[in-house]
């Protein structure tokens, strides 16, 4: 018989493994006491090859074939758990930090919605979702401010063809630039040159209170 050959007791190995495999405590995440289960049976059986040779003698190939790969099942195992867990924490979005209501004005009447703010290490997403407002093309389009109380300073965050679902970006603390706002922009139209803004405002929101 070849040696590469499947003996009856192999495949009922191959079949142990599969169920093994599709148990779902296996996908689970490891503890390090895995590991040490691992190590310590890997010493123990050196240690009885060591102790006594002539104690393999006679053992049937298939249970060394057996032990290994248990071993080598245990260690993919947890090698497979560990990575699905990186996936799942990379995938895992980050948490939002404040969620704000979004209204429209008088020149989007009836247009609700919302701002989720998460800080991040390069600045504040905001991911926007105004449904309704219809969609802005030509170049035609919305973009979104930050504005301190007092009206005097803006920060550009994106401009968008639609609101539907959206994710912009600032570089400046809502804490100094509380006021959320959604103007109607067209790249002809003539600006106030302070402000860069047509200072037609379609939806707001405030992130926090002015201080009188």
């Amino acid at each position: 018989m070849a040696s590469d050959e499947l003996t009856p007791d192999d495949t009922d190995l191959l079949d142990e493994f599969a169920a093994l495999l599709a148990d779902p405590s296996l996908w689970a995440e490891p503890g390090p006491e895995v590991e040490d289960a691992v190590v310590s049976a890997i010493s123990a059986e050196r240690a009885t090859m060591q102790r006594s040779p002539s104690a393999l003698v006679g053992r049937a190939p298939s249970r060394g074939r057996r032990w290994w790969t248990i071993a080598a099942a245990t260690a993919v195992g947890a090698a497979a758990a560990a990575a699905i867990t990186i996936v799942v924490t990379r995938d895992t979005p980050a948490r939002v930090d404040q969620t704000v209501a979004m209204a429209g004005t008088d020149l989007a009447p009836g247009i609700t919605g919302e701002a989720r703010l998460t800080a991040v290490s390069s600045g504040v997403k905001i991911q926007l979702t105004l449904p309704g407002l219809p969609r802005r093309d030509g170049g035609e389009f919305y973009q979104v401010w930050l504005k301190n109380c007092d009206g005097t300073q803006l920060v550009p965050a994106g401009s968008f063809h639609e609101l539907d679902d959206a994710i912009a970006w600032a570089g400046v603390s809502p804490a100094d630039f509380p006021l959320l706002t959604v103007t109607k922009e067209a790249v002809a139209a003539p600006k106030d040159p302070a402000q860069g803004s047509s200072g037609e405002v379609v939806a707001k929101g405030a992130i926090g209170p002015c201080q009188a």
